[in-house]
């Protein structure tokens, strides 16, 4: 019988080089998964271009990666995407899809998605 390894024991090696700051390495690491499509790795790139850590920053990139997880329904990366919306970084401003992000984000217990969405409710 195979096993699948855990997400975490393949990101490691990137999650150990973020913590020590080197981005660099971070970005080398996860890529290649990034673009595999794991979603894990494709939010931690979003991260990175959000951030500017490691890559020059990039919030269309950022966007571009949060979107891609949070297809596959990657909490974090439904709630990043939503933010973007709703402020209209790197995307257009458009409130009727940082609802969308941040519900199915809130649906799977995102207590900042849901504070979201109870701002946006009292707009």
């Amino acid at each position: 019988m195979m096993s699948v390894m855990p997400t975490w024991t393949i990101l490691g090696g990137g999650y150990q080089s973020y913590l020590k700051g080197d981005y660099r390495a971070a970005y080398k690491e996860w890529m290649p998964l990034a673009e595999l499509g794991d979603a894990e790795a494709q939010y931690n790139i979003g991260v990175l271009f959000d951030e500017g850590a490691g890559v020059d920053q990039d919030l269309v990139a950022a966007a571009d990666w949060y979107h891609r997880a949070g297809e596959q329904g990657f909490m974090d990366a439904q709630t990043n995407l939503g933010i973007m919306y709703y402020h209209g970084q790197g995307i257009d401003r458009n409130h009727q899809e940082a609802s969308k992000w941040f519900r199915m984000a809130a649906d799977q217990g995102d207590p900042e998605a849901r504070r979201y969405l109870d701002l946006m409710s009292s707009d």
